[in-house]
């Protein structure tokens, strides 16, 4: 995947990065622990965990690094082009990230709805080449068209270029980076996640300048890499009001390959600090979920999955997740579909999933702030 500039194969190198970045790794409850912890002890209330969420964002903030960007002056899109996809009219959008970088998307919604106001889910794609052009249905996996479907079903669909993919993929005339060496000049005590949720937020920003957009009824979707992409964002983007996560999961303490997030990644370069002893981390993915409630969320787990696997730890995650939803009163709020299969959004899922945005964005009654 050469085109992927923060993989080993596209230029990134883990090792020449912590020698110019040492770190002392951080120390919490989850520390040394080799399960997953219990987020609320038997005693503990809401205020308990809300004292805890104030430390643990603190802590995540740290692990994924200061970026050196800033906010553009406007967020107002430009239309480059428009097509038409079965039923529904695809606007390809370009936005700012920062005053001197673009952000590519397609802007989808059904034609017979143009002179409505529409809630809005972002669609965030998976680790392949064309980036945006999968989730709409114009490249790839049809199966995995799922920001079509959402669109098909009466909302507006913004599904972005992730750094390093589609019109941002380094061998495109649009990149901005092109090398993980370039990033890192600019932002040498940051990461690729972090840069990740500066992009959704700006995203966000800009959702708020297109007409027709209800910017107040904002949800977010995505497999695999938009999986956890959607997890993360929704962690500091609190106008997210729902999502909903494909794969992309699976404990640090099972996963036998955690060096994806530091070694073959430039995702999370301070995760490799806990290389070879991954009890250590100060965090695991049931807080990152966590962090969400009350917001509705599903998330999707195949038992059977080869990218992200041992996801048999899934249902205890999302377990002591739900366990802060019940202490918010909103336990409905957290759906999961955990099935036996590979690597994929079963249709099912995906059905699911556009329920969840139709009771989330248009039924307002269960969006809660944090």
């Amino acid at each position: 995947m050469s085109y992927l500039w923060y993989w080993p194969s596209g230029g990134w190198d883990f090792d020449a990065w912590k020698r110019a970045h040492p770190w002392n790794p951080i120390i919490t409850e989850q520390s040394g622990v080799p399960g997953l912890e219990c987020l609320l002890q038997i005693n503990e209330n809401l205020e308990d965990w809300k004292r805890k969420r104030e430390k643990l964002i603190l802590v995540v903030k740290e692990m994924l690094g200061e970026l050196q960007d800033t906010k553009p002056a406007s967020s107002i899109p430009e239309i480059l082009s428009t097509q038409i996809i079965g039923l529904l009219t695809a606007q390809r959008l370009r936005y700012r990230l920062t005053e001197s970088e673009w952000g590519y998307a397609w802007l989808l919604r059904r034609a017979d709805l143009n002179d409505k106001i529409l809630p809005v889910v972002i669609a965030l794609h998976q680790t392949v080449p064309q980036g945006k052009d999968e989730p709409v249905g114009l490249d790839g996996d049809s199966s995995l068209a799922y920001g079509r479907d959402i669109a098909e079903a009466g909302f507006a669909v913004f599904a972005p270029d992730a750094i390093g993919f589609g019109e941002r993929a380094k061998e495109h005339p649009n990149a901005f980076y092109r090398s993980a060496d370039q990033f890192f000049e600019a932002n040498p005590e940051g990461s690729v996640m972090g840069k990740m949720i500066w992009d959704i937020q700006r995203t966000v920003d800009t959702l708020q300048k297109i007409p027709g957009i209800d910017a107040a009824r904002i949800g977010c979707i995505g497999h695999s890499h938009g999986g956890y992409g959607t997890l993360f964002a929704m962690i500091f983007e609190d106008r997210i009001k729902s999502g909903v996560i494909s794969c992309g999961i699976t404990a640090f303490r099972t996963d036998p390959d955690p060096e994806r997030w530091w070694w073959n990644t430039a995702l999370i370069p301070r995760l490799g600090s806990y290389e070879g002893a991954m009890d250590q981390t100060p965090f695991d993915f049931h807080h990152l979920a966590a962090l969400i409630a009350p917001r509705p969320l599903m998330i999707a787990a195949a038992l059977d999955d080869s990218i992200f696997p041992n996801t048999v730890e899934m249902p205890r995650l999302i377990k002591h997740a739900r366990a802060v939803y019940r202490a918010y009163g909103l336990q409905e709020n957290l759906h999961s579909w955990i099935f036996h299969g590979p690597h994929r959004f079963p249709s099912a899922a995906r059905t699911r999933a556009v329920n969840l945005f139709k009771n989330s964005l248009i039924t307002k009654s269960n969006i809660e702030s944090t």
